[in-house]
């Protein structure tokens, strides 16, 4: 079973408003990938012809090579809310592409939608065909919200509970941005900074949608009214507009984060998907076409096994803030390394700031 990467203590005063949690890394993962200039993969490489440094202080690096971790845990997060409905037709195919993705290694898939809240399709299963059957239970669910950061953080703790040693990876489709997350982002971030978990994030633009749908129906003031595409029929209102007593969840107070901190909580906020996925050493796509979302999960796919899983552990008492991680193959000084490029460590506090 792998060492927990993450503690979040949550220290609450008695009788005092701040809130504070510590942040405190039995393991620091590094998913690295390593590639030739002309995109080749190099394999092969030993734990020592690696350089890790955390803060410019070079680190003592293992590599997981337990025989199980060439296996694969993949929790597939399918956005179901907003402008996904035009979406949802260009996945025809996301079946096919997850046992390409998955490969013949041993693997376990869940999959979960998401609006507002999030929906457990299928959980995870060994067998493509339940996979398959998961994936029929896909569609819109009528909901103005999309909190990315809320699904992504329950499929980690997914993850987190699997009793194997499989590597571990999310593939998350929806949005750049998120609406409506209750996650404390700090705490996020936190977690994203030193998770196993890689998270590969497929993302469509519904300003670029509208765009295109634009484009499409330019010259309809000039056809017939035979000719004209009827509109669609009338939806159901979204299901949270049904909900007494709503309020607006989607600016949460000004905290006294750490400047270092707010930049990313910031970006997180600016570009949930991209953002997300970087924070764990993955990679970030977008698609507006059915032939666009097949081409990302094909690189997904190609890519997805072909990483090493570096971990160091920190000292036992890691100066507080967010720390800078650089990592060097000397023996590819023109190489093409990805893998994540901080994490955050010790205590923040997470109070609203007084205005």
């Amino acid at each position: 079973m792998r060492v927990a990467a993450l503690f979040l203590l949550v220290c609450v005063a008695a009788g005092a408003q701040e809130n504070k949690f510590s942040v405190r890394s039995d393991l620091v993962f590094l998913p690295t990938r390593v590639q030739t200039k002309k995109g080749e993969t190099v394999y092969g490489l030993r734990p020592d012809q690696f350089i890790v440094e955390d803060n410019g202080v070079r680190q003592t690096v293992t590599i997981d090579e337990d025989p199980e971790s060439s296996g694969l845990s993949l929790v597939v997060v399918v956005q179901c809310s907003r402008s996904a409905e035009q979406e949802l037709k260009k996945l025809k195919g996301l079946g096919t592409m997850i046992e390409a993705i998955t490969g013949a290694a041993p693997h376990e898939v869940a999959i979960m939608a998401f609006g507002a809240d999030h929906y457990i399709l299928g959980d995870f299963s060994r067998r493509n065909v339940d996979t398959e059957i998961a994936l029929t239970k896909l569609r819109d669910c009528s909901s103005r919200f999309n909190a990315t950061i809320d699904a992504v953080d329950f499929a980690i703790h997914m993850l987190n509970r699997s009793r194997n040693h499989y590597r571990r990876a999310i593939l998350l489709i929806g949005e750049t941005r998120d609406h409506g997350s209750k996650s404390k982002l700090d705490e996020v971030v936190a977690e994203l900074g030193t998770t196993d978990t890689v998270i590969y994030s497929v993302a469509f633009s519904p300003a670029k949608n509208d765009m295109l749908d634009s484009m499409r129906h330019a010259g309809d003031a000039y056809k017939t009214e035979t000719e004209k595409p009827q509109p669609p029929p009338k939806k159901p209102p979204p299901l949270e507009d049904d909900k007494p007593g709503m309020v607006d969840i989607e600016r949460p107070p000004i905290m006294n984060w750490p400047p270092q901190l707010l930049l990313i909580v910031n970006a997180l906020k600016g570009n949930a998907a991209s953002e997300i996925a970087s924070l764990s050493g993955g990679e970030y796509v977008n698609f507006t076409t059915q032939k666009g979302f097949d081409a990302s999960l094909q690189r997904i796919a190609n890519r997805i096994h072909n990483y090493y899983l570096l971990s160091f552990k920190p000292t036992a008492d890691p100066p507080s803030g967010l720390h800078t991680l650089r990592v060097r193959v000397p023996d590819y000084p023109d190489a093409v390394i990805q893998t994540r490029k901080n994490y955050w460590a010790g205590m923040v506090d997470s109070a609203p700031a007084v205005k």
